[in-house]
């Protein structure tokens, strides 16, 4: 019986383990991505450059992943064959007018959209509108 407890205790750890953020997207600022729901305090825009460095990782995560990592989706889209596109604002708008019970389309502030294909992995990392990086923009 009790190694019966002790194979469930380990089961149980090694599952809580399987649902964090791989450590090579813990570098990422999370918390302050997370924090700005809709993208209204601009906290989202000086993450962009950050994200840069980790959105091809994204590739082939599992999407549990992609929200431990940025949080809900402020929006999502289901699409054909279980498909679904998550967006994230990433510069405010329109989105921060409306209250939640009465956004029925989406602003045309920039996004984040990801795509998950129907076994829920990211099959695609993209922007509504092209971002420009810092490093490019020094150059």
């Amino acid at each position: 019986m009790s190694k019966r407890i002790i194979a469930t205790h380990l089961l149980g750890l090694l599952l809580l383990g399987a649902c964090s953020v791989p450590d090579t997207l813990k570098d990422f600022d999370s918390d302050s991505w997370k924090s700005d729901r809709n993208g209204c305090d601009n906290k989202r825009a000086e993450l962009v450059d950050d994200f840069e460095l980790i959105r091809k990782e994204l590739y082939g995560k599992k999407e549990y992943v992609v929200r431990n990592l940025l949080g809900k989706p402020d929006s999502e889209e289901l699409m054909e064959r279980s498909q679904r596109i998550y967006f994230y604002y990433i510069e405010p708008g329109d989105q921060c007018q409306q209250s939640d019970q009465r956004r029925t389309q989406m602003s045309e502030a920039n996004r984040l959209q990801v795509r998950l294909n129907s076994v829920g992995k990211v099959s695609e990392v993209t922007y509504y509108r092209p971002v420009v990086a810092e490093t490019t923009k020094a150059e």
